[in-house]
């Protein structure tokens, strides 16, 4: 596949966490090239005037049930992150683009944080340190390393940039794929995305 599928998303969406099973069964049944795109999805829904749906009662009844759903289908666990959705995964964030230079270790650690953030009984804090380094030591991570990334200018100005350019590609949620310059927002959008992919 000559195009790439572009992956924006924050750690802080719990359908993100399911995208990201959901992309990496995309990738390894058709080799798709993926562009990982972390930005932050707080930024997103202040200049959208988008709202989390866990803020609006109907929304957020009706997604308690839906992730179950949606996990099954991708086979991954959800618990809800009794944090969600009021704290900042900016360092998180900013680490994962630190990481780039070597996409397996990058995955890696994508998928320590949705796991902590979205699996395990002990939900991590992404903005806690204490949390942080938690996850780091169970998943053998150095908690200095990711420290240092995320406090490293140029990472830091690459998740802006990354936020910006979601944001001006149309983007109102996480997670946002885009192929060239569609558009597709939501895991379920993952098969109209491959198409895509290939036309």
């Amino acid at each position: 596949m000559a195009k790439a599928l572009e992956f924006y998303f924050d750690y802080i969406s719990p359908y993100s966490h399911i995208a990201n099973a959901a992309v990496k069964q995309l990738k390894e049944r058709t080799g798709a090239a993926v562009d990982i795109r972390p930005m932050f999805l707080g930024a997103v829904m202040q200049t959208t005037g988008n709202r989390p749906p866990g803020m609006v009662p109907a929304k957020n009844t009706y997604m308690l049930a839906d992730l179950q759903r949606c996990a099954a289908r991708q086979s991954v666990t959800i618990r809800m992150n009794p944090y969600f959705p009021l704290v900042s995964t900016r360092d998180l964030l900013r680490a994962t683009i630190g990481l780039a230079s070597d996409p397996a270790e990058q995955q890696r650690f994508i998928d320590a944080c949705f796991r902590h953030m979205w699996e395990t009984p002990d939900a991590l804090k992404p903005d806690d340190d204490a949390s942080v380094k938690a996850m780091c030591d169970a998943e053998g991570f150095d908690f200095a390393e990711i420290q240092r990334l995320a406090a490293d200018d140029a990472n830091k100005a690459a998740m802006k940039e990354n936020t910006d350019t979601a944001i001006a590609r149309g983007a109102f949620g996480s997670p946002t794929f885009f192929v060239g310059d569609e558009m597709f927002f939501g895991h379920d959008r993952l098969d109209y995305a491959a198409e895509a992919l290939t036309a």
